[in-house]
């Protein structure tokens, strides 16, 4: 869908003009989170391009998560030190579930990356959770990604492609229905390639993501979309009421 590439030239667009601190993490990592939107943006277009539905649902959920976290960091600037210590807790926790798995190991299987280095990693991570507390005078929280959707306002467009994109992205049984090409009950042949799915419904949805990431990180930084934003808004808000009033004639 053409609106899909125009939407992701001008969301990069709407970045490079942008005068950006690097000594201010509330521009900064709003702004990357942004670019990120546009990125999973065009990787799903190429996707979905080649058919293949299932994995741009993937990237789709990317998307959804950068928006969630870009639209909390703009209503609760004082969140920043929460966004940045999760990738510390989730370490921590991944690096020991490592440890716990490898215990029963026998002496002959090697570990790599060694014992010793998780251990040590663990304890970095460890000194900086410290820390933070020391800062903030708290503990580190784990913050979901539908949390940080409600508490940026954007839940609502959020629940339920969310979950879709989920089961996608983690190979649930769900997501394995559509590699079955059924008769009735009999099980004809396992799809290989691409699908035949509702592309322009997913391109749809997910430019509707990065519209509302480019709106909440203009208002953040107070500076105006540029015209082209503007126009290509009503061009999207134009063929989606048709394409809804073309799938109710159809039922």
């Amino acid at each position: 869908m053409e609106i899909t590439g125009s939407l992701a030239t001008a969301g990069e667009l709407f970045v490079a003009k942008l005068e950006i601190s690097a000594d201010d993490p509330h521009q900064l990592i709003p702004t990357c989170l942004l670019i990120r939107q546009v990125s999973a943006l065009r990787a799903l277009a190429l996707l979905a391009v080649n058919g293949f539905y299932t994995e741009a649902l993937g990237h789709q959920r990317s998307l959804m998560e950068a928006l969630a976290r870009l639209s909390a960091l703009v209503a609760r600037p004082e969140l920043l030190q929460d966004y940045l210590i999760q990738d510390v807790l989730n370490r921590k926790k991944m690096l020991g579930d490592i440890l716990n798995f490898r215990q029963d190991w026998p002496p002959e299987m090697v570990p790599e990356p060694s014992d010793e280095e998780l251990r040590q990693e663990i304890a970095e991570a460890t000194h900086r959770l410290t820390h933070f507390k020391d800062q903030q005078g708290r503990t580190a929280r784990d913050i979901k990604t539908l949390d940080w959707a409600q508490i940026g306002g954007v839940d609502q467009l959020m629940y339920g492609r969310f979950v879709m994109a989920s089961e996608a992205l983690h190979f649930s049984p769900k997501s394995l229905e559509g590699l079955l090409v059924t008769n009735g009950d009999v099980l004809e042949s396992i799809r290989i390639g691409p699908e035949e799915r509702d592309f322009d419904h997913l391109l749809m949805t997910s430019c509707r993501y990065v519209f509302v990431g480019i709106q909440r990180l203009a208002n953040h930084l107070g500076v105006d979309l540029l015209g082209d934003v503007e126009d290509l808004y009503q061009r999207f808000n134009t063929l989606d009421e048709r394409m809804a009033d073309d799938a109710l004639r159809e039922e």
